[in-house]
């Protein structure tokens, strides 16, 4: 008997403790995008940022940034975890930004050929990203122009 009680509190224990962690996390997670796709604004329901450890030179640490509407990804980010400007040039050694129009690869997939990322805050270990962001992207015919681009985003994800 005195087995079944204890268990019993331990996993009420266990049930409270994870919908308080849920909800402190949940608390803690900030995610707002606003930008434009030529000239109109484009909107997101989720995001988030994913912290890579690659052990890998020269970078050895990368962080994605993906954002959806409807479950669907339309940014897809790829830059170093540290705060400044970099180019959006379509490179890992810059900033490698993508807004996708769609699903279909490649006519609907606009990657950075130029524009800016200004990471103001890349905090990893609060978890925190904001930046600014602006740039023309190209899918091998068409220009697409992303303006006024703004992002406050959790790091989710450590891996």
């Amino acid at each position: 008997m005195k087995k079944l009680i204890l268990l019993s509190v331990t996993a009420t224990t266990l049930l409270f403790a994870c919908k308080k962690d849920a909800a402190e996390n949940a608390a803690n997670n900030t995610t707002s995008f606003s930008y434009k796709v030529d000239g109109t604004a484009g909107t997101i329901d989720s995001a988030h940022a994913v912290l890579y450890t690659l052990g890998i030179a020269p970078f050895n640490r990368m962080i994605d940034v993906f954002a959806y509407k409807g479950g669907i990804e339309v940014l897809e980010f790829h830059f170093k975890p540290t705060a400044g400007s970099y180019n959006a040039d379509g490179t890992f050694t810059n900033s490698w930004l993508t807004y996708k129009s769609g699903i279909s690869f490649p006519i609907d997939y606009y990657n950075s050929t130029s524009g800016t990322l200004n990471l103001t805050l890349c905090d990893t270990v609060s978890k925190k990203i904001e930046a600014t962001f602006n740039f023309t992207g190209n899918n091998g015919t068409i220009d697409k122009a992303i303006t006024e681009g703004s992002m406050k985003v959790t790091i989710t994800e450590v891996q």
